[in-house]
């Protein structure tokens, strides 16, 4: 178990990180961002676990002894992806990208309209740009 300067160093991280280091032992920070401990899927006297934290906040593990990640965080009551940040969800609705295109449609569009200058199909899509983006 850590100590209190040792959970302090952990807190500076994020909670994946957090949850790692706090189910290891001898934890000590060699740097920034960057850990050394006992490897807990194998009989370690002496740290050989090192620990980093990427600047998305997703936490890797190399054991120099050859441990597997996986056989790490099944011995300590985690899954891998236990080691990457927040409860991804898939996303729902349009990316950026397609939303700017669709605004992109409905400024020409416009345009064009004001201008007595769209007909046939472009009217129509003039119309599906301006329902997917909500407008009146």
């Amino acid at each position: 178990m850590m100590n209190n300067q040792q959970r302090q160093v952990a807190l500076t991280g994020s909670a994946c990180l957090d949850k790692v280091l706090s189910c290891l032992e001898k934890v000590k920070s060699t740097g920034a961002n960057k850990w050394k401990a006992c490897c807990p899927a194998h009989d370690d006297k002496h740290p050989s676990l090192a620990i980093s934290e990427t600047s998305e906040g997703v936490v890797l593990l190399k054991c120099w002894a050859g441990c597997t990640t996986q056989n790490i965080v099944s011995t300590i009551g985690m899954e891998l992806r236990d080691l990457f940040p927040g409860n991804t969800q898939p996303r729902r609705g349009p990316s950026k990208s397609a939303i700017e295109h669709e605004r992109m449609v409905y400024r020409i569009g416009k345009s064009l309209l004001e201008q007595g200058k769209l007909e046939g199909s472009d009217i129509e899509r003039f119309h599906l740009a301006k329902q997917r983006l909500g407008v009146k």
